[in-house]
């Protein structure tokens, strides 16, 4: 994954289109995960920031996110988790 430069600082808040480039995602999609809760189905998803009317990534926190979801390793465990 490309990443620019600007998006590996642990402090900066991150746009929507920055957050959802950082995750992997289409913008509609973590937009939508805001209302629904969920990114994926049974992955809740990542706490934002309200700031006046604008939404806002921390990193740090997206990193967090990440390192909190269940690793596999095989098809056959992660379906045994269903």
């Amino acid at each position: 994954m490309n990443i620019p430069p600007k998006l590996y600082d642990s402090s900066r808040l991150l746009r929507p289109d920055e957050a959802a480039k950082y995750l992997g995602v289409s913008p509609g999609q973590l937009r939508l995960s805001r209302h629904t809760g969920e990114l994926f189905k049974g992955v809740s998803t990542p706490a934002y920031l309200k700031v006046g009317r604008a939404v806002r990534y921390r990193r740090r926190t997206l990193e967090r996110w990440i390192a909190d979801l269940p690793e596999f390793r095989s098809t056959a465990e992660y379906q045994s988790t269903k």
